[in-house]
């Protein structure tokens, strides 16, 4: 049988414990500190890689619903402006019957006419000049390839977009030239304003269903970012209640491993004085 004074293995295996424990203290102080639970890869390497996928779905959903309500901002700026070419459409035709009456001569219908080309320049000024961010709404020149064609980003992946078309609403393209001076030119220029007011509808409608799809769109990828960023929270949120109480046990665990660590040394130096 035989046995060293140079090696106390109690002390030792006190020391490991004891180690081990400040390393559970401190990740559990860092938990508490920063409120996650994967203070490092080291921690869960998998949970963290998970988290972080989920933390950016969040982000990219929320600009998402940014994007899409840039561009509901973007159609009821368009939509404003083509009620104000629809307003004068709709005295276009107006003054248009007024001149088609018999009771009016030709110094009534010149006077009709400069009215009717005033109003004609106002709505081709709206067209031309509406503008969102600098960008051509009405001309028929805007748009993500510069042809009324407006791409919204949707969602947080590639393809997840919804796209707007915005006719030509300029004068040309929708009613060309009216000339009610004559009895040919007040007749063709009922059919023309009466085909421009369906021209006109049928922008309006486009801007209204694309507003709404996006409405809606707003909707559900609202529900979808709180479910993701709850999922996120479940993985990388700590869990407050839990690592207080491994605080408090690892606290006495410390202190168990200092007194053991002690009287271990205090044996081997009880020993070493039974030789000397």
């Amino acid at each position: 049988m035989s046995f060293s004074l140079n090696t106390n293995i109690g002390a030792m295996q006190a020391n490991l414990h004891s180690n081990l424990n400040s390393n559970a203290t401190s990740k559990t102080l860092e938990s508490l500190s920063s409120g996650s639970q994967i203070g490092s890869a080291s921690y869960d390497a998998s949970g963290l890689g998970i988290s972080n996928q989920l933390s950016a779905q969040v982000s990219g959903l929320g600009q998402a619903i940014q994007n899409s309500n840039e561009s509901i901002g973007m159609i009821q700026i368009a939509d404003g402006a083509m009620q104000g070419i629809s307003d004068n459409m709709e005295r276009i035709r107006v003054l248009t019957l007024q001149a088609s009456n018999g009771t009016m001569n030709a110094d009534n219908r010149a006077i009709i006419q400069k009215e009717i080309d005033g109003l004609l320049d106002s709505s081709d000024d709206i067209a031309k000049q509406t503008s969102y961010n600098g960008i051509n709404l009405l001309n028929g020149t805007g748009g993500s390839s510069s042809d009324g064609s407006f791409v919204t980003q949707t969602g947080a992946s590639a393809g997840d977009t919804s796209t707007m078309n915005i006719g030509d609403a300029q004068v040309a393209s929708l009613v060309g030239s009216i000339d009610v001076t004559t009895q040919a030119g007040r007749e063709e220029a009922l059919d023309s304003i009466d085909s421009a007011m369906q021209g006109i509808g049928g922008i309006r409608s486009e801007l209204g269903a694309s507003q709404n799809q996006l409405m809606s769109n707003i909707r559900n990828t609202s529900v979808t970012q709180i479910n993701v960023a709850s999922a996120e929270s479940q993985i990388r949120d700590v869990d407050f209640a839990l690592e207080s109480a491994n605080f408090s046990r690892q606290n006495i665990m410390s202190q168990v491993g200092s007194f053991a660590q002690a009287q271990a040394n205090a044996s081997g130096a009880n020993i070493t004085r039974l030789f000397s």
